[in-house]
């Protein structure tokens, strides 16, 4: 295994053919803050909403990925994220706990604390 020679920047491990290039990724902006590396960095809570604002697919996502989005939309979102999995991937253990869904997020926009998914 080749050794390569490192160096520290701000307490991160670079190789040292590597500086520029690090560097240049975590170069300070005019107001003297690092600019994020990628737009998911810059703001997460966009990235669902990208391509043209069809928002979250549940194709994309694992069915604990689905659960867990569910978990805090509103009820018109949550409709149209079971609405998008019966029409596309039709996961069983999705589509049999609609209701429950939909409940929860009724209790949600009502100001109750909500269940657990």
């Amino acid at each position: 295994m080749p050794e390569h020679k490192m160096i520290t920047i701000d307490g991160i491990r670079v190789r040292a053919e590597d500086e520029a290039r690090y560097r240049a990724r975590t170069a300070p902006a005019a107001g003297g803050q690092a600019a994020p590396l990628t737009q998911a960095q810059a703001d997460p809570r966009t990235q669902d909403r990208q391509d043209g604002g069809d928002g979250f697919d549940p194709a994309e996502h694992t069915v604990l990925q689905v659960i867990a989005y569910l978990a805090e939309a509103d009820e018109q979102e949550t409709a149209r994220v079971l609405d998008a999995e019966a029409a596309g991937e039709k996961r069983k253990g999705l589509l049999e706990r609609r209701e429950e869904f939909l409940a929860e997020a009724q209790q949600r926009a009502a100001g109750g604390s909500g269940g657990g998914a």
